[in-house]
């Protein structure tokens, strides 16, 4: 952020808007790796997705792998070179978008849907095209699979990864060596074998990941959108030629963060209030005084949240109706050159941006007042009589809150918030009382998140639960044949064998 002298004169470093660990716990967005010339040249070569670059070079690569709005590659992609001094033979291309791929790879999730400290489970295939009199032998190495968040703002290449967790194949797959027809090269390549690969994988997902946490899924709203990807990648190089492609393959998925339900759904310790005053049109002198609260500040999506209002009329008019309406606020960020502080810096500064806000009304209550009771009547309509001048009246009202409402935290390039307006009115031509509350809406996967895994269940090793029923079912199979048997043999009327009620009750 960006502050004015106070001499008006020139700028001066100002307080920052986005928190330091924007890029995830411990890193420093503005880290850019650097390669020696000491280095082996393999680190010359372009990798996906590289852990601590720019925001420049990171929404490059998204744009180069995710290909266009159909994932369709640009033919002839490459992977963004790490500097502009890498040499044409040096490059690294993407098999995917070659004409003919030589190495195709796939990747295929049990679940699209998983939870922050559960388990990715899925498969990846690898297909080994067989080479042509023409072509080159291939070497393969480095099968990584990837799960990546990342912001988006459609129409335009503005992107930005916040989450990213990684494992290779060899620590996922015992097997995987069976790709391989000869012993690792100087650069850890491998000669592939022709023919097609299945290997089962399973993920962890950390609660205390490397970079970045998820924030969950925001579908498409003005323009903006949260989104997640497993990716598959094997590194290719060709054995006469050396040149250096990545066979790569992604599908969507959804990562939600795990929340405390003790914690985030525990009341405040004070509630969240607000008040207003105002006087009404023709209400004479006095004022109508609206104090509204909420006992939390989260809230899952799709459930009611309840809003307690204490309303004071001192005017002449009756107050008719109570609405809650639920509006969403997302902020773009945009950046702007012109306004960073540090112009020798790599990476941009995320706070030298430009911001506009668009506000929205996606969901609303209203309760309006009810019949008073009349002579003859049991009953009447409504259960709420509106509050009368010089009366005092607290009651409360609920808002179903939209099952895809999502608070989004401040990124690099977007922010969703929401706040309840409270209103009450006296009419369709008297003016009204607001306030508005602040709250955060989650998911309901991120406190009671679905069952999760290491393994598939059938490979599952039998409990020591279950070793125990299976014996007593056993045993009460055994004891029941036993009195059939017996009850054929014997005749005496006085005799005391259990019968299978009572075995079943003994065994319950």
């Amino acid at each position: 952020m960006v502050a004015l002298d106070i001499s008006g004169s020139s700028f001066k470093t100002g307080e920052r808007i986005l928190p330091d660990d924007c890029t995830g716990p411990g890193l420093d967005c503005s880290f850019i790796p650097t390669t020696s010339s000491e280095e082996p040249s393999l680190t010359r070569h372009g990798t996906l997705l590289t852990v601590g670059a720019s925001s420049v070079r990171n929404a490059a690569e998204l744009k180069s792998i995710l290909g266009n709005s159909n994932a369709r590659l640009k033919t002839g992609a490459i992977v963004p070179p790490s500097s502009t001094r890498i040499s044409q033979a040096d490059k690294t291309s993407l098999e995917q978008a070659k004409p003919r791929a030589r190495v195709e790879v796939d990747i295929i999730l049990d679940s699209k849907t998983c939870v922050e400290g559960g388990h990715l489970r899925g498969q990846v295939k690898t297909r080994i095209r067989k080479c042509s009199t023409k072509e080159s032998a291939v070497l393969i190495s480095g099968g990584k699979i990837r799960v990546i968040g990342f912001e988006c703002i459609s129409g335009r290449d503005d992107r930005h990864t916040f989450y990213q967790v990684s494992t290779l194949l060899s620590d996922v797959s015992d097997d995987h060596t069976v790709m391989y027809d000869s012993p690792a090269d100087t650069e850890g390549f491998y000669l592939a074998k022709e023919g097609v690969y299945v290997f089962p994988f399973t993920m962890d997902l950390p609660l205390d990941g490397d970079f970045g946490v998820p924030k969950g899924v925001l579908h498409s709203h003005s323009a903006l959108t949260v989104r997640y990807i497993a990716m598959f990648s094997i590194k290719v190089k060709e054995r006469e030629t050396g040149k250096r492609s990545i066979a790569h393959f992604y599908r969507d998925c959804e990562i939600w963060p795990r929340l405390n339900p003790a914690v985030v759904l525990a009341p405040s310790p004070s509630p969240i209030r607000n008040t207003s005053s105002k006087e009404l049109f023709m209400g004479g002198n006095g004022q109508v005084t609206l104090s509204a609260s909420i006992h939390r500040l989260h809230w899952v999506a799709g459930q009611f949240c309840c809003v307690k209002a204490h309303v004071t009329n001192y005017t002449k008019k009756t107050i008719k109706s109570l609405t809650l309406s639920l509006s969403r606020s997302t902020v773009f960020f945009k950046h702007r050159p012109y306004l960073e502080v540090d112009c020798q810096q790599e990476d941009s500064d995320p706070d030298a941006c430009q911001t506009s806000t668009t506000d929205r009304q996606v969901a609303e209550s209203t309760l309006q007042m009810g019949q008073r009771g009349a002579r003859g009547h049991a009953s009447a309509k409504g259960w709420w009589t509106g509050v009368q001048p010089g009366d005092t009246q607290e009651f409360s009202h609920f808002l179903l809150l939209p099952p895809d409402a999502l608070t989004m935290p401040r990124g690099r390039l977007l922010e969703v918030e929401y706040e309840i307006r409270v209103s009450v009115s006296a009419g369709p031509f008297g003016s009204d009382v607001s306030v508005s509350l602040p709250i955060k809406i989650i998911n309901f996967l991120s406190i009671d998140p679905p069952p999760s895994y290491p393994f598939p269940l059938s490979d599952r090793v039998p409990s020591q639960r279950d070793t125990t029923r299976d014996s007593e079912a056993y045993m009460v199979g055994a004891m029941l044949q036993s009195l059939e048997e017996s009850d054929e043999e014997q005749q005496d009327e006085h005799s005391e064998a259990w019968t299978q009620e009572e075995v079943t009750k003994m065994l319950a």
